[in-house]
C-alpha cells in the first residue's frame, strides 16, 4: 500500500484534537486493511471513479482512499476492457435519467458497464473533506469489495445503477 498520507495527517490531527475520534477512525481504517491484506493486488478490482459534479476532489485523496477500499491502483491500465468498476459521483437523483444516455455515448466499451457494475455515489460531500476520510472509504469498501463490507450506506450515500 502507499504511503497513506491523507489519513495520516487526519489521524495526527485527531490525535491532538479528538483522540476517541482518532481510536475509531484508526481502528475502522485498520479493520478494513486487515481485512483485505490477502486479497492479492492484481485480483483487486480497476475502478475509474467519474466526478458530474461542479465539485473539485482531490485525485491523491480520491487514489488513497480507493485503495485502502480495495481497489487496485494503476494508472497504466485504464482502457475501458480492463476497467471492472465505474463510480459516478453526481447532485442529485436526477442525474440517473441522463445516465442511460450518457453511459451508450461514453463507456459502452468498458468493461464494468458490460458486466453492470454501475455505482452512484450520491453523497453530497463525497472527497471533499479530509475529515470524512472514514466515512468516504466505508462507501468505496462497501462498492468495491462487497463481499467484505457492508456498513448500512447503500441506498442513502450511494445505488447501483442496473442497465
Amino acid at each position: 500500500m502507499h504511503q497513506l498520507k491523507h489519513y495520516t495527517a487526519l489521524a495526527d490531527r485527531l490525535q491532538q484534537s479528538a483522540p476517541e475520534k482518532h481510536e475509531v477512525l484508526e481502528e475502522e481504517i485498520n479493520i478494513i486493511i486487515h481485512k483485505l491484506k490477502f486479497i492479492p493486488l492484481e485480483s483487486r478490482p480497476q475502478v475509474e471513479f467519474v466526478n458530474r459534479t461542479a465539485d473539485l476532489i482531490d485525485r491523491e485523496y480520491l487514489e488513497e482512499i480507493l485503495e485502502i477500499a480495495g481497489a487496485q491502483i494503476n494508472p497504466l491500465a485504464n482502457s475501458p476492457e480492463q476497467i471492472d468498476i465505474l463510480i459516478f459521483k453526481a447532485d442529485s437523483m436526477n442525474f440517473l435519467s441522463t445516465l442511460p444516455e450518457l453511459i451508450n455515448a461514453e463507456y459502452g466499451d468498458y468493461k464494468a458497464v458490460q458486466d453492470n457494475n454501475i455505482f452512484i455515489i450520491l453523497k453530497p460531500d463525497f472527497g471533499l473533506q479530509e475529515d470524512n476520510l472514514l466515512p468516504d472509504t466505508e462507501i468505496l469498501a462497501e462498492i468495491v469489495q462487497s463481499k467484505y463490507f457492508v456498513y448500512g450506506h447503500e441506498g442513502e450515500q450511494w445505488i447501483r445503477f442496473a442497465l
